[in-house]
This record gives structure tokens, C-alpha cells and sequence, in this order.
């Protein structure tokens, strides 16, 4: 049975949640240009990310199977690393991750969620749009005169 929660002050799986992170985005290495942020992370940054955001947790029993972070923006929160193991994709994990997040953010009275997706990475659109996100606008990394990503936000009013 899958169940999600808000990591809790004993959670001490980090490397367990960086495996899981590295696995789930690893088919994008190839996909995207400039390569992810995620590359940025080792124990230390995602416990501090931890500790400044929200995570959200999935298990399969006892199985850390997925994962995202909410940073709290005031009126808003950003939805951010979004992972789910390989072998669990497509299988409703990462819709109940969100489906999380969209309750949490509701009961805490913000306005809309926000996230950024690679431009590059259709299905991951689709994938949102799918739970309402619309895109709002795009974004070019440091040094490219193209976007490199798109802005999607859901209105939770």
C-alpha cells in the first residue's frame, strides 16, 4: 500500500533520497540543455533544502518510492524535484504526490502552485497539465538566448 507523509524529524534516509532522485531523473541527462540542477545536490544540500522546504515522502511499505519538495513563497509554493522511482512511473505515484501537495497547500491557504518544467520535457507537461497547471510563462538559463524552461502554475482559489 502506498502511502505519502510529510518527512518527520527522525528521517535520516538521505542517501536513500538522493538515489531516488539521481534514478528518476537520469533519463532527462540526454534530453536537456543546460543539465539539471540536480547534479548540485549531494547529503549535505538536501538536507539543508529538507530542512528549508517541505518534503514530501511516497513508500511502498517500508520502500522510499518517490518524493517532492514545496518551498513556501508567501501566497504561493513552489513544487520542485518531483521524483518517482523507475520501475513505480506511470503507475499513479506521482499523481498522488501532487494530488498531496494540492490538499497540504489548500489547508494551508495558499493561492497557487507554482513549478518549472524543461522545455524539452513534453510528457512531464502533459503530466501537469493533466492536474490542472497551466503554463504561465517561460524562462531562459543563464547564458542561453532561448527558453530553457516553462512556468506552470495551479489556482487553487
Amino acid at each position: 500500500m502506498i502511502t505519502i507523509t510529510v518527512k518527520e524529524d527522525g528521517f535520516q534516509d538521505w542517501k536513500g533520497l538522493l538515489d531516488l532522485l539521481y534514478g528518476a531523473f537520469s533519463y532527462m541527462a540526454a534530453r536537456i540543455d543546460p543539465p539539471s540542477s540536480l547534479h548540485l545536490l549531494n547529503e549535505e544540500t538536501i538536507i539543508e533544502k529538507a530542512a528549508e522546504e517541505t518534503l514530501l515522502l511516497a513508500y511502498d511499505g517500508d520502500q522510499l518510492i518517490g518524493c517532492c519538495f514545496l518551498k513556501d513563497m508567501g501566497e504561493e509554493m513552489y513544487l520542485g524535484k518531483l521524483a518517482v522511482r523507475t520501475e513505480g512511473q506511470k503507475s499513479g505515484i506521482g499523481a498522488a504526490l501532487v494530488n498531496y501537495a494540492i490538499d497540504l497547500c489548500r489547508r494551508q491557504k495558499k493561492k497557487r502552485i507554482e513549478l518549472q518544467s524543461r522545455v524539452e520535457l513534453i510528457d512531464v507537461h502533459d503530466f501537469f497539465r493533466r492536474r490542472g497547471f497551466r503554463q504561465t510563462g517561460v524562462t531562459a538559463h543563464k547564458g542561453y538566448d532561448r527558453p530553457t524552461s516553462i512556468t506552470m502554475q495551479l489556482y487553487l482559489e
